[in-house]
């Protein structure tokens, strides 16, 4: 199976896996946890991008989460509430 860098790659992957499965190459409990596994993956991105959204509104209401750009190694809570 080839290494998984972008979303592309494991949009690939996907499909793969499916053509595969159709196949009969594996069988289909491996299918299932490819398609576990990216579907994991993707809600964690989603995250992510809710993250920087509310980092975004929470810095147009005049509050500071910080950089945006460092997405996936931010702290998920770091002791400090927003106060209103």
């Amino acid at each position: 199976m080839k290494k998984a860098q972008t979303f592309g790659d494991a949009r690939s992957i996907l499909l793969e896996t499916i053509i595969d499965l159709r196949s009969g190459k594996f069988e289909v409990s491996r299918g299932e946890a490819i398609t576990n596994a990216v579907d994991a993956l993707t809600r964690s991105i989603q995250v992510e991008i809710n993250a920087a959204k509310l980092s975004l509104q929470a810095t147009a209401a005049g509050k500071d989460f910080g950089d945006v750009m460092r997405l996936g190694t931010r702290k998920i809570f770091d002791g400090e509430l927003i106060e209103e």
